[in-house]
């Protein structure tokens, strides 16, 4: 197996292209001098440090549709797989309406003609997308903080790691997010940055036409306070302190440059 045949996205099955582990490669080498290296980390802290805002209950009133609708979630990997299937009935018979509920009992959760851990397509969506409470939102999150379980668990790894990208190189994990560098290797490509106002604020503080509460400028993070979940529970919470500890330093390195 050459070095490139090695890259994949941290997650699921679903593999990344030969045109995307190039692209990566690349940027690596590029930024070698921000990456920092510890352990079997890459950090790619100015990545993480790029400002988000997921107000993401508020997304329909400022486009016309999620990030997601109209799609299928990335294939889970395999440790997810059993979790959600024996969590799957007692998902569909509580959210499900009952025409879902018979499709499910028909032809399952999995789509059998794509990549092992797919799950099934259904009017467009995600089986598993549905209205619940008068929102349409993902069926699996809903059930786990109803039930108190651990969405980290249920929930399939790549809907819930937007903005981070998680990378395998070999013995290697690049920890990133997504920007106009690396879409052109991330699982989430130029898709966001460019029609939703939760990637860029710089598009946000254009749209004048907003209402001010709708991905307010005043509530955009790091990438990486979004999902530290995923972080520590994918690789520990030493991880999640090294990334605290750099933004600290990154801090007062700034501090420092600041003329008094």
């Amino acid at each position: 197996m050459s070095k490139l045949e090695s890259y994949r996205y941290y997650g699921t099955t679903d593999p990344m292209s030969g045109k995307e582990a190039y692209q990566c490669d690349r940027y690596v080498k590029r930024q070698k001098a921000n990456l920092y290296v510890y352990g079997r980390f890459l950090l790619d802290m100015p990545a993480l440090m790029r400002p988000f805002h997921l107000d993401c209950w508020q997304c329909r009133k400022a486009h016309r549709e999620t990030c997601c609708e109209n799609g299928q979630p990335y294939a889970v990997a395999d440790w997810q797989k059993p979790i959600l299937d024996a969590a799957a009935g007692e998902i569909v018979e509580r959210y499900f309406p009952q025409q879902a509920k018979e499709s499910v009992v028909r032809h399952g959760i999995w789509d059998t003609f794509n990549t092992v851990g797919s799950l099934r397509s259904q009017h467009g969506n995600c089986v598993f997308f549905k209205e619940i409470n008068g929102r349409n939102c993902c069926a699996i999150h809903a059930f786990a903080e109803h039930e108190g379980k651990e969405v980290y668990q249920l929930k399939p790894f790549s809907c819930m790691l937007y903005p981070l990208e998680l990378i395998e190189m070999g013995d290697t994990v690049l920890i990133t997010a997504l920007t106009e560098e690396t879409a052109h290797f991330s699982r989430w490509g130029f898709d966001y940055l460019e029609q939703f106002y939760c990637a860029s604020l710089d598009r946000r503080k254009l749209a004048k036409h907003l209402d001010h509460s709708l991905f307010s400028p005043e509530g955009y993070r790091p990438a990486y306070e979004w999902n530290e979940f995923i972080i520590h529970h994918a690789f520990g919470a030493e991880v999640v302190h090294a990334i605290r500890t750099l933004v600290e330093q990154m801090k007062m390195e700034e501090d420092d440059r600041i003329p008094m």
